[in-house]
């Protein structure tokens, strides 16, 4: 088959290479595929530009990737889907081929999203073994709507080419950095988080550098570990960053970290491979809780193990669970106030989507509010948020320290504040 990738993603603070796409290339072609592919984030002219490529290359399917339904925060939010949806319109006009979606967002929505961007199928996680499957199907004429990608898994060896189809020239010119994957996956079940109780799905060391040596290759200077938390599991992460530093690729790299489990050799080897600045994303309910995932002293070690290794600790910080009490809120600020990290966003308002249980726990707690698109919304699809502390009180807490910030208030992420 002739097989289409498009690039929907153009918010660009920052701008991100569409790795998803690119970990497709090679699985496709391995499975005996054409490959091409529209990258349209740097597009002025998104739909016409589309439309130009289909009737050009006369794809047989069009795959797009969808990294985000929205940004995700209260503040500034903004909306893709009907932008994405414009495009998909754009190749019906032009085409009668299959339309299929993938990408980052299906963890928010699955077949609710297909529905509101008119797609014939999604899916949903991991595309590299799922979509060549479901190619086959099509092919067959007996292909599922919703195809699970968690299901299939990846291939643990491929070393996935790297600035083939895509010009990595104006990422690289943004000085943002590439993302590149060591596993998918994560083994919490944080009842707000769409990356909840998924398989870890972890890829081969050598893989892995060889992939980052491509990157180097093709110029880029930083590159972004996209794991839900780099230090999922300690001893892979210590194997693998070891021999991110003995390959010495003169790459620097950031990525989200958990508060635990940490430690000496984790930062150390972290620093020894190019890490000179990273994201711990922490809640304030379990730092006040004591009994959870991680303590406040967890919190406390993470951080001062970090300066001592030379590494820039930026903090996101999540308030507002239901039920939480403004005193848990200001422990955990006021332990941050003291740990003085680089920076420490915080995050009060808590997307509700239909994959998560979190908006059923919010609305049988009784307590706190709701805010967005809260009726006439099939599938959560329209920003919708929650939280149970007073929003005056909070952000006139924050305003007294620099030190804090509230997530959204400033366009761009974490890693570029640190």
């Amino acid at each position: 088959m002739r097989v289409a990738l498009v690039n929907t993603n153009r918010y660009r603070q920052p701008p991100v290479v569409p790795v998803g796409l690119e970990y497709l290339v090679a699985p496709l072609r391995a499975a005996g595929h054409d490959v091409d592919a529209c990258d349209l984030c740097w597009s002025t002219s998104p739909e016409e530009d589309l439309a130009g490529f289909i009737e050009e290359s006369h794809p047989d399917v069009v795959g797009f990737t969808v990294r985000n339904i929205d940004t995700t925060l209260f503040h500034g939010n903004t909306f893709f889907l009907d932008d994405i949806r414009a495009l998909v319109d754009a190749v019906r006009a032009v085409s009668g081929c299959p339309v299929v979606v993938g990408g980052a967002a299906t963890g928010c929505a699955e077949e609710s999203l297909a529905d509101y961007l008119g797609a014939d199928h999604v899916v949903v996680g991991p595309g590299e073994v799922a979509f060549p499957r479901l190619l086959e199907s099509i092919a067959a004429g007996e292909a599922p709507r919703v195809v699970s990608g968690w299901a299939a898994g990846v291939i643990r060896d491929m070393i996935h080419p790297r600035g083939s189809l895509f010009d990595y020239a104006p990422y690289i010119e943004s000085d943002d950095p590439v993302g590149l994957e060591f596993r998918k996956g994560c083994d919490w079940a944080c009842p707000f988080c769409t990356e909840r109780s998924h398989p870890v799905l972890e890829r081969d060391v050598n893989a892995v550098v060889a992939e980052a040596r491509l990157l180097a290759d093709a110029g880029v200077r930083m590159f972004y570990f996209c794991d839900c938390e780099v230090n999922v599991d300690v001893e892979g992460t210590c194997r693998m960053l070891s021999a991110l530093a003995d390959a010495d690729l003169g790459l620097e790299w950031s990525g989200y970290f958990r508060p635990a489990p940490f430690g000496g050799e984790v930062a150390r080897l972290a620093a020894a491979s190019g890490c000179s600045k990273l994201t711990v994303a922490a809640m304030s309910w379990e730092i006040s809780a004591g009994n959870g995932a991680y303590t406040a002293r967890d919190v406390e070690s993470f951080v001062t193990t970090c300066r001592e290794a030379g590494i820039a600790v930026a903090v996101d910080l999540l308030v507002g669970y239901p039920g939480e009490e403004e005193s848990s809120v200001l422990r955990a600020l006021e332990l941050f106030a003291e740990l003085r990290p680089a920076t420490v966003g915080v995050g009060q308002f808590i997307r509700l989507y239909e994959t998560t249980p979190f908006a059923g726990l919010a609305r049988a707690s009784g307590t706190g509010r709701f805010y967005g698109a809260l009726q006439d919304n099939p599938g959560m699809i329209k920003p919708s948020f929650y939280t149970a502390i007073d929003r005056e009180w909070l952000e006139d807490l924050l305003r007294r320290d620099p030190l804090f910030s509230i997530a959204g208030e400033q366009a761009g992420v974490n890693y570029q504040n640190t």
